[in-house]
């Protein structure tokens, strides 16, 4: 039954790929002389993309660092898009970059522009963190407006890439304390999923293909982990009871199993009863 209600409901939603021509001329309209390239990755690169539940995320690469006058424009351009396509308002993830910031060392002197679902348009620092989202646009990201990423973008050093992501899960055990709301519990769990898997094989999967394999390699948080799966890609509501102290249970133990020493840089076994090696 939730299977038909969502491919019905399918049917009402506009294809992204509208949005994204929509959204593509009207970035390139407003940035002309700025914009330097329009990159679309994640799901609906990687695979597994859920029209009813999946974001829209995009890499701006621009001539140079966004301001507050940028971000007045950048504003009325989210807006007018949201207005035109309200089933993604909210849903449409643009991280707005100069190409200087992505070709020095993270956090020098650099800003960027971010809006994602629930975080509104703003600045923040190029720090380490945004290494991982440009590496996998350098190597998978689909061209939107400008030359092929891997052009344009200069490819990043694997151990600046690993550390970011091991950042990420150093990270993750005290956001977790702030994921009430079952997607937001959903979300934590799949991304640590795809963190793990990333840092044991070298490339970004989709939420699903991270989720399949972890439970093969963490088998006593299958269950958990088959829930956060199933209510992201099966039209999991909010009002949904959440699993809360099993989640930050989960990412407590598998942060600290993945940033735990190795033995003489040798891979060791997760505490997890892991049939796999630990990502260091």
């Amino acid at each position: 039954m939730a299977a038909r209600r969502a491919a019905a409901q399918d049917h009402l939603v506009v294809p992204p790929d509208m949005v994204l021509s929509d959204l593509r001329e009207a970035w390139r309209r407003a940035l002309a002389g700025r914009l330097l390239g329009l990159y679309l990755h994640g799901s609906l690169v990687a695979g597994d993309f859920a029209v009813n539940r999946s974001d829209l995320d995009l890499l701006a690469v621009l001539t140079d660092d966004p301001d507050e006058k940028l971000l007045d424009v950048l504003a009325e351009l989210h807006s007018d898009l949201d207005r035109r396509h309200p089933q993604w308002a909210g849903r449409i993830e643009v991280e707005y970059v100069s190409l200087d910031a992505v070709r020095a060392d993270p956090g020098r002197d650099h800003v960027i522009a971010r809006i994602s679902p629930g975080e509104s348009l703003h600045l923040l620092p190029a720090t380490t963190h945004r290494v991982v989202t440009w590496s996998a646009v350098h190597d998978h990201g689909r061209t939107l407006l400008g030359p092929p990423a891997g052009e344009l973008l200069p490819a990043a050093d694997p151990g600046l890439v690993r550390a970011a992501l091991l950042d990420h899960v150093r990270d993750w055990p005290a956001w977790v304390l702030e994921m009430t709301p079952p997607g937001a519990q959903s979300y934590a769990v799949l991304t640590l999923c795809r963190a793990f898997q990333r840092l044991r094989h070298g490339r970004q999967l989709s939420k699903r293909q991270a989720a399949e394999q972890t439970i093969t390699a963490c088998p006593r948080w299958a269950g958990l982990i088959a829930w956060a799966r199933d209510w992201w890609y099966d039209s999991g509501q909010d009002t949904d009871p959440g699993r809360f102290n099993e989640v930050r249970a989960f990412v407590t133990e598998l942060s600290a199993a993945i940033l735990a020493p190795t033995d003489g840089g040798q891979w060791r076994e997760l505490d997890c009863d892991a049939a796999t090696k630990q990502a260091s």
